[in-house]
């Protein structure tokens, strides 16, 4: 153990000697010094235990030395020693900061004991500043993790009101410590989930129900976020919550419930992605079954236009009989792109951009509304001579859809909706304020209800992701965000004007291309011509009414057919080699063996087979593939017999 340093002080070389003396026969180190300067220099030169320190010295008397000592170390151990102890000295040297007094001539015994509980006490003290100084620490890091964590921590007493917050409180809810102690938890907690959050602090007996660490979900209130009708949920955080009870030792020995201890984690953005998650699962499926129908529609409408356009064929084209037959094609083809449509709505699939004629896509996105929205007045004013555009026919779709979906909603009791579009000029001084991006020749669409309109502070958030102002469940909010973003993508602008009582207008602003596009949409009636011609063609479909009324059509225009249900059994007779195959009619959607791998089955037997693909749902991109891999032509369903006479002539007149 390392000796003790004492410093010894007294203006008398005798007695300095002689308590050194003793001292050092206890095993302490000494130095010594006769006068203030002199100690005040060994104190600053070497770190001393304990000083004994005479009082009455010439020059610079103890107290004053004292004073000295305790500015260079204010946890200096001195012990003063005095000829002439009274209480008044006694008294000032202890308020200076003296540990205990020693008055001369004194027993050895007495020093010694002095000494050693002088620096006994110092011992302890020190550790005792160490253990605190510790505990200090420790409680900093609980307070730095507590606070920094990114959980709401609090504790609530048996009554159910908070004894302590964290600083996260102030992060995600906007209330501080002082906000809350002493509060009712009841007070934070959205008044649809009261019942719930009751089974946290109900009573004693709640305690082992809490202690199964379940987690409970439910609603924390800001107070200081202003409520908004557009956003219900606006005003509240979703928390997901972990309790313990708090039991602590009574005075009979038994554990007492003093109250909950509580973790709760913000899952709010966690919510949204599952609604959103939700909503494109739905939108999946929706998609997949308007696939589904789409294809079982048109085979229907095949049947029809089909065996129509072979009555056709026997009455002269002036005829009463042959105008209801036409008509009867003209609904067929309404279907037909009324299913496309659908299609095109329910595809997520980008097709490419090309030319478009935006008045006949504006008309028949209002028809195919108006069919489903009896309610709504729709007014069309369209340019006739409208710049040509290149688009993303699809993606456009859904955009004028959801803009009509919108106006519905906004005239719950009916009202109209005006469609207009026109040509414009955007010029230089127009693109910074008005967020075009070059100015030139660009084609205006405007979409106006005669609704119920909107404030100032929903048209500034309309186009915000995930913003909506239907309850949630019933809409993601991301119509009008997708809107958006697809004219964005196409290089355009979208505002929107209205105000409350006075319905909106969403304008459109897309830059147009020097491109020609058909005016109109014309069945040529009186002027078709039906190709006959020769050979075997196999036909391929796995519907039954399909194959009949193909198998009559081609065997009408002069061919000899072979139809099978399954590609499975058109290998089988491409590979038998024992019936020559001029063309095989394929059909794309098929169980078992679909087209697409018939198409590459059929095409490893016999390259050069001709192949002309038929489907009432295919989307376009998998079609061209199949054109690369060396498919002849491809023909949609529904079809007459006209357009398939000119398919087929088309492919097997080609050398």
């Amino acid at each position: 153990m390392k000796s003790e340093k004492i410093l010894i002080v007294d203006d008398e070389k005798r007695i300095v000697d002689n308590i050194s003396l003793c001292l050092q026969r206890e095993g302490f180190k000494t130095s010594g010094a006769h006068d203030g300067k002199e100690a005040l220099k060994l104190f600053s030169q070497e770190k001393f235990d304990l000083t004994l320190l005479d009082m009455n010295m010439p020059d610079m008397d103890g107290y004053e030395v004292m004073e000295h000592i305790f500015k260079m170390d204010k946890d200096a151990v001195i012990v003063m020693v005095t000829g002439n102890v009274s209480i008044q000295s006694a008294v000032r040297a202890l308020k200076i900061g003296a540990w205990d007094y020693l008055k001369k001539p004194f027993e050895y015994a007495d020093l010694v004991k002095t000494v050693k509980n002088a620096l006994s006490q110092k011992r302890i003290i020190a550790e005792k500043k160490a253990m605190s100084a510790r505990l200090d620490a420790s409680e900093k890091q609980y307070e730095y993790m507590v606070n920094n964590s990114p959980d709401l921590i609090f504790t609530l007493d048996k009554k159910g009101c908070f004894i302590f917050v964290n600083s996260q409180f102030n992060r995600v809810l906007g209330l501080s410590d002082h906000d809350l102690l002493g509060i009712s938890f009841e007070s934070i907690i959205h008044e649809q989930d009261l019942l719930k959050a009751k089974t946290l602090f109900q009573t004693e007996e709640n305690s082992s129900l809490i202690n199964n660490g379940r987690a409970l979900q439910l609603r924390f209130k800001k107070p200081k976020v202003k409520t908004s009708k557009y956003d219900p949920d606006a005003a509240v955080a979703f928390m997901e919550l972990k309790a313990a009870p708090i039991n602590l030792p009574a005075s009979d020995g038994r554990q007492e419930f003093k109250g909950v201890h509580v973790v709760a984690r913000d899952v709010t953005k966690r919510i949204n992605l599952e609604d959103q998650l939700r909503q494109a699962q739905k939108m999946e499926a929706i998609g997949t079954l308007a696939g589904g129908i789409a294809h079982d529609f048109n085979n229907i409408l095949m049947g029809i236009q089909g065996y129509t356009s072979l009555v056709k064929l026997g009455f002269d084209h002036g005829s009463d009989e042959y105008r209801k037959l036409s008509n009867i094609d003209e609904y067929v083809t309404n279907g037909a792109e009324m299913a496309k449509q659908l299609l095109g709505f329910a595809q997520k699939t980008c097709h490419g951009t090309h030319p478009v004629n935006l008045n006949y896509l504006l008309k028949m996105s209002a028809k195919m509304f108006g069919r489903a929205k009896k309610d709504v007045l729709i007014e069309q004013y369209l340019d006739k001579d409208l710049f040509g555009v290149v688009i993303d026919e699809g993606q456009i779709k859904q955009v004028l859809m959801n803009l009509f979906i919108n106006a519905w909603q906004a005239m719950p009791d009916g009202g109209r909706i005006i469609i207009k579009s026109e040509n414009i000029v955007v010029n230089e001084s127009d693109i910074s304020e008005s967020g075009f991006k070059k100015s030139g020749n660009y084609i205006k669409i405007m979409v106006t209800d005669t609704g119920i309109g909107m404030d100032e502070d929903l048209v500034t958030r309309i186009f915000d992701p995930f913003f909506t102002t239907k309850e949630r469940a019933q809409g993601t909010g991301l119509g009008l965000a997708t809107a958006y973003g697809i004219i964005k993508s196409h290089k355009g602008v979208i505002r929107v004007k209205s105000k409350p009582g006075k319905g909106s207008s969403f304008m459109i602003f897309l830059p147009s291309a020097p491109v020609r596009v058909k005016k109109t949409f014309q069945h040529l009636q009186g002027k078709q011509k039906v190709y006959n011609g020769e050979g075997t063609i196999l036909l391929v479909d796995d519907e039954q009414g399909v194959i009949e009324v193909c198998s009559e059509m081609l065997k009408n225009l002069g061919y000899r057919v072979k139809a099978v249900t399954d590609g499975r059994e058109a290998i089988d007779i491409l590979k038998a080699d024992d019936l020559k195959i001029d063309l095989v009619i394929l059909d794309m959607v098929m169980p078992g063996i679909n087209g697409q791998q018939t198409f590459e089955k059929i095409k490893s037997i016999d390259p050069d087979v001709k192949v002309l693909v038929c489907s009432g749902y295919t989307k376009e991109d998998q079609i061209q593939k199949m054109v690369d891999k060396g498919c002849s032509e491809y023909i949609l369903k529904p079809f007459d017999v006209v357009a398939l006479s000119e398919k087929l002539n088309k492919v097997l007149t080609v050398s």
